[in-house]
């Protein structure tokens, strides 16, 4: 989707935080929602993508990545069965204390009201093995400020996985750049 100089989307406020943090490479099982948009902002900042078999091990790649780098590891999951199947994962990277960022495809407000298929509280499923989570759901927001944050607490001592919920319509809505100082 072609941008003007001065706009970028929520994938690419996203893809900026991740090319912050130094992330060397995208892994995953793409869905719908926002996971093609992610895949192809990542991609613009010369961040590839690995596709993996299995969600569970696209997490264990990455995160063995961030360990042997020093920097933190990202994943790319559908909503609801993806981000179940990423479970075994996330909890291996948490007891590895392994820094990583488990991108899911979420629901926005509206979609809650009337999805029943593939609906889960991500969040609190992963709630054992992870550090911190945030939900990037509805336009307008700062979804690559969240990024960052989320980021940085997963390099907090002890370090660990992390969760961010992007929706479709936030991955591809206008959203605030980084700030200069995450850059």
């Amino acid at each position: 989707m072609p941008q003007q100089d001065d706009t970028i989307t929520g994938a690419g406020a996203v893809a900026a935080a991740l090319q912050a943090a130094g992330v060397p490479r995208l892994y995953g099982v793409p869905g719908g929602g926002s996971s093609l948009d992610l895949i192809e902002a990542a991609a613009a900042r010369g961040i590839p993508f690995v596709l993996a078999r299995q969600e569970t091990a696209a997490v264990i790649m990455a995160a063995t990545e961030a360990e042997l780098s020093h920097r933190p590891g990202a994943v790319v999951v559908t909503r609801g069965p993806g981000v179940g199947n990423a479970a075994n994962g996330m909890a291996q990277a948490s007891l590895d204390r392994a820094p990583l960022l488990l991108l899911a495809d979420g629901f926005t407000g509206a979609e809650r009201a009337y999805a029943n298929h593939q609906f889960f509280d991500h969040a609190g499923m992963l709630a054992p093995v992870t550090k911190a989570a945030a939900r990037a759901v509805e336009p307008g927001g700062a979804p690559g400020a969240m990024a960052a944050t989320l980021l940085e607490a997963s390099l907090a001592a002890p370090r660990g996985p992390v969760l961010l919920e992007l929706s479709a319509g936030t991955a591809r809505a206008p959203a605030a750049p980084l700030p200069a100082t995450a850059l």
